[in-house]
């Protein structure tokens, strides 16, 4: 009976441990992304991560960038567009990711904080 008891406690503790894997801390907390002409860029995809808020900033004068936030393989246009020279905030679910779209020929940057 005591073996039941230490091997059921030590199951227990296994499982726990298994359970409560760390979340990663994302860093850098500011930088920039470059979204290639014609291309798309993914953001905090296969990380662990606790949910964050994020602040994007299109540099770009004249084009815009579809913006998507993707959780458990769902995708979720962030409306408005990251339209030229303004800004957006919003937050990235617990282990979500960020998806850029640049459908433009240039090249666009993106400054982004997360909060």
């Amino acid at each position: 009976m005591t073996n039941l008891f230490k091997i059921t406690i030590l199951i227990v503790l296994v499982l726990f441990q298994i359970s409560c894997k760390p979340v990663q801390d994302i860093s850098p907390k500011q930088g920039t992304i470059t979204v290639p002409a014609k291309g798309k860029i993914k953001m905090w995809n296969d990380l662990e991560h606790a949910s964050f808020s994020l602040k994007l900033e299109n540099t770009s004068t004249k084009n815009s960038c579809e913006a998507y936030k993707v959780k458990k393989g769902n995708q979720k246009w962030i409306s408005p567009s990251l339209l030229a020279n303004k800004s957006l905030e919003f937050s990235i679910a617990t282990n979500g990711y960020l998806v850029l779209q640049n459908y433009s020929d240039e090249v666009i940057t993106v400054k982004y904080t997360i909060n």
